[in-house]
């Protein structure tokens, strides 16, 4: 899996971004990176396979212009920078970052038919493999194109045609859906970052300086003292002092967070006693089992409510473990956790 965040404030949004996604690369990403800003009228982006430390580095991202952006850590899951997020759409009138994968939607229909119409009709994507990659979308010419940037394009094509930034993200999980989160700007629309969550963790939080959207709490600046889940199956508008949530899909078919943080803290508590340091995959698949909903349901935020109560207790801490990266001669991480000694 992946992390994302975003901001809107009154700040330089890359900097904070890239503050926020060091802070959980090594949760769920810590492979790729990258982020997008935006001013009126003007989109820019950086992205490379590494870690935010590489992005700093090799590439102009930390001094990209703009009060409002969304960055990303993307898992170790093959391709080059252009498999990295932000994905940007045709007209550069959108950049594009998601969490999650296909779940249990990854033999819908769409997912073949709307990218082959949005190719017919002159987008041209970036992150094209000229053989099948797991369940990403296939192309008439047999080529196989990253999920993300076809809903890059897809979401720039409804907002065309709308003019309407939140329905434009709804509309697209909507019609092509997966188990995720996903996050967009775009020049056009510069006060504001859009987003739609299905599943995939997604919190917001705010301070003086500006409201933030992250996978976890973790990665909110220190100063935020308000902060809340995004529900699933909702779509949403971060602005600098606003945000506004709507329901997405029928109530009926409604994703439920039914796990108990008692439930989950206890069990997690219990595993770290064992004294084996764990990351982020170990702790969900001692979670999940709390859960009596089938997929699609929520996974990831019983884990990331824990661990975050119980790093600011300091009941447990963790360490970045350096590990083989997505290229050759490039580090990736892993956050993994164990009990405080006394």
């Amino acid at each position: 899996m992946c992390v994302i965040a975003g901001y809107v404030g009154s700040r330089l949004a890359a900097p904070v971004l890239l503050e926020m996604i060091e802070r959980q690369e090594g949760l769920a990403g810590g492979f790729y990176a990258g982020l997008a800003a935006v001013e009126p009228g003007s989109l820019h982006w950086a992205k490379v396979v590494g870690l935010v430390s590489d992005l700093r580095k090799k590439t102009s991202a930390e001094r990209l212009p703009g009060c409002v952006g969304i960055a990303h850590s993307r898992s170790k899951s093959g391709g080059d920078a252009e498999w990295a997020h932000p994905f940007v759409a045709c007209f550069e009138s959108v950049a594009y970052v998601a969490n999650g994968s296909a779940g249990v939607w990854k033999d819908h229909p769409s997912r073949q038919t709307i990218p082959n119409r949005l190719a017919r009709e002159g987008h041209r994507y970036h992150a094209i493999s000229n053989r099948p990659v797991g369940t990403y979308p296939t192309l008439d010419d047999g080529r196989s194109v990253h999920v993300s940037d076809v809903m890059a394009h897809f979401v720039e094509d409804i907002l065309q045609k709308t003019g309407n930034p939140e329905k434009a993200i709804a509309t697209a999980m909507i019609e092509m859906p997966s188990e995720v989160v996903g996050l967009f700007v775009s020049p056009h629309h510069p006060e504001a970052v859009y987003g739609a969550r299905w599943n995939m963790p997604a919190c917001v939080g705010a301070n003086d300086d500006g409201a933030y959207v992250a996978s976890s709490p973790e990665g909110f600046p220190s100063s935020v003292r308000w902060w809340r889940w995004i529900p699933p199956c909702s779509s949403f508008t971060l602005m600098k002092d606003r945000v506004s949530i709507s329901p997405m899909g029928p109530p009926s078919k409604a994703i439920v967070d039914d796990v108990d943080r008692g439930q989950a803290r206890a069990v997690i508590l219990d595993a770290l006693a064992k004294g084996k340091p764990l990351g982020v995959g170990s702790l969900l698949k001692i979670v999940e089992p709390l859960s009596s909903t089938p997929a699609p349901n929520v996974r990831y935020d019983p884990v990331y409510d824990v661990l975050h109560a119980l790093m600011r207790s300091g009941q447990i801490r963790r360490a970045a473990t350096r590990v083989a990266g997505a290229a050759e001669g490039i580090d990736g991480v892993r956050f993994m956790h164990e009990l405080t000694k006394d």
